[in-house]
This record gives C-alpha cells, sequence and structure tokens, in this order.
C-alpha cells in the first residue's frame, strides 16, 4: 500500500473547520497547525485556499482602517481618523473612499481652527461667554484637539470668577454697635 502525502498548513485568520471522526466539523483554534491525510493528491480539499495576494492585503488593510477611520470621525476625534486615513492611504494610495474623508476631515480642522482663533480673540479681551462657547463648538467637532479642551477648562475657570460679585472681594466691617462690644471683650482679657 502506497503512503499518503501528509499535508501540514497553518489555520488562517478565520477559523478553518477539520473534520472529527463523527464526520461532523469541529472547529480549529486560530493559529493551530492542521494536519491530515489525502488519499487522493490531485484533489486535495483539506490545503488551504491560494494565499492572499499583496494587492489583497493591501485591500483589507485599506479597509480595516478606514473602518477604523469612520467609527473615530463619528465620535468627532480627528487625530485618530487622520492616523487611520493615513494608513488606509499608505495601503491603498488610490483609494477614492479614503481621499474622500481626508478631504472631509480637513474640511472640518479647518472649521475647527477658525472656532478656535474666535475664542482665543473672545479670551483675550475677556469676553468669557464667547470664549467657552467657540472653545465647546470646536471640541464638538474634534474632541481630541487639545486647545479646545484648554480653552474650555480657562473660560470655565474665568467666568466663574466673573460670578462672584465685587462686595465679596472687599472685607467688610462689622457695624459700630458689634466693633465696640468686641473691643470691650477683648480689651477684658
Amino acid at each position: 500500500m502506497p503512503s499518503s502525502p501528509l499535508v501540514v498548513t497553518t489555520a488562517p485568520t478565520a477559523a478553518p473547520t477539520t473534520k472529527s471522526g463523527a464526520g461532523v466539523a469541529a472547529p480549529t483554534p486560530r493559529g493551530t497547525v492542521v494536519a491530515s491525510v489525502n488519499s487522493n493528491p490531485s484533489s486535495n480539499t483539506d490545503t488551504l485556499a491560494a494565499p492572499l495576494t499583496l494587492a489583497d492585503k493591501q485591500r483589507a488593510d485599506a479597509e480595516r482602517n478606514l473602518k477604523a477611520a469612520r467609527g473615530y470621525l463619528q465620535r468627532g476625534n480627528l487625530s485618530a481618523t487622520k492616523t487611520r486615513l493615513a494608513a488606509a492611504i499608505t495601503a491603498q494610495p488610490n483609494n477614492r473612499d479614503a481621499r474622500g474623508m481626508r478631504a472631509q476631515v480637513s474640511t472640518l480642522e479647518q472649521q475647527r481652527d477658525a472656532l478656535l482663533s474666535l475664542a482665543r480673540g473672545c479670551s483675550n479681551v475677556g469676553r468669557w461667554e464667547c470664549a467657552s462657547h467657540n472653545a465647546h463648538e470646536a471640541l464638538r467637532i474634534d474632541s481630541s484637539s487639545k486647545d479646545a479642551q484648554r480653552l474650555v477648562s480657562l473660560a470655565s475657570h474665568e467666568s466663574a470668577w466673573q460670578t462672584i460679585p465685587p462686595l465679596a472681594w472687599q472685607t467688610v466691617e462689622p457695624p459700630a454697635e458689634e466693633s465696640h462690644a468686641l473691643r470691650d471683650l477683648l480689651r477684658h482679657h
């Protein structure tokens, strides 16, 4: 009896199945080495499909990064969106979706920067409500903006000082009657 060829493959990212003794397919953990003996070497059904080409890998990388970029964009995180878009464009330089999203991010960055400029101008002249409003709008566009976060915090802090009435800053003199009574009490001791 001729020996059957031994086929050894590695499981891909998606978990394949192997045939168990009962004829039911059992899942194979990822990264597991699968060995099978096939009596008919010309029709080897246990081997994996053709390996992914470089173009397939690049397409998969681009799609994975685009999906992540869309999620970050929905959450308003322009910094993470740009990072994922750069990775997608590196994988597939002519990807129309990635380039379109990059143009959209650029527009949002311009809007954020204009709002931050207004917020800075308002803070320079002490208009803290204006500074807070514009910085909040910039944060709504880009939650990752450190400048917007800093301006919101500064405006909040400064506007809190403006709500304290000026009389509270001054020392308050007790009425004359209480002043004399306190003075007499202190002299006694």
